[in-house]
């Protein structure tokens, strides 16, 4: 695993959803692999969304790639636009999803904790009668 950087350069406000996803690796000191692993992606699918070969990358997607990395909702928001997709306030699911993000990163997950993430928000939303997040199968 490489190193997390102290403080890497943010991107600029018009930066693409590729430029974000490269920053925030660069933060936590993860590789793509990395991410795919604990996103549910595979290399090939993580590799297709991050240079933006994939239109209509679905809501789950993206919230995998924003728990993985462990973002705060505004800066989930802020990626989700960039792949032009956002929270529907008409969905309690997105709701959820937006309330998993806040509690997750404010959380200390390493190691293998960092890897089994998922399974955590999976539980997290089955308590509250909503489905598992998808497997990633279809992007």
């Amino acid at each position: 695993m490489v190193s997390p950087a102290r403080n890497p350069k943010k991107p600029p406000k018009n930066a693409s959803f590729k430029e974000y996803i490269e920053y925030y690796l660069k933060i936590k000191g993860w590789s793509q692999s990395r991410l795919a692993e604990c996103a549910r992606l595979n290399q090939s699918q993580l590799n297709k969304i991050i240079n933006e070969r994939v239109n209509n990358v679905s809501v789950d997607v993206l919230v995998c790639l924003c728990l993985a990395l462990q973002l705060t909702v505004p800066q989930s928001k802020d990626l989700m636009a960039r792949a032009q997709r956002t929270f529907s306030p008409a969905l309690p699911k997105h709701d959820a999803y937006q309330k998993l993000i806040a509690l997750y990163a404010t959380m200390d997950f390493s190691g293998e904790e960092a890897r089994n993430i998922l399974v955590h928000a999976d539980e997290y939303l089955q308590k509250r009668n909503f489905p598992p997040l998808s497997k990633s199968t279809e992007i």
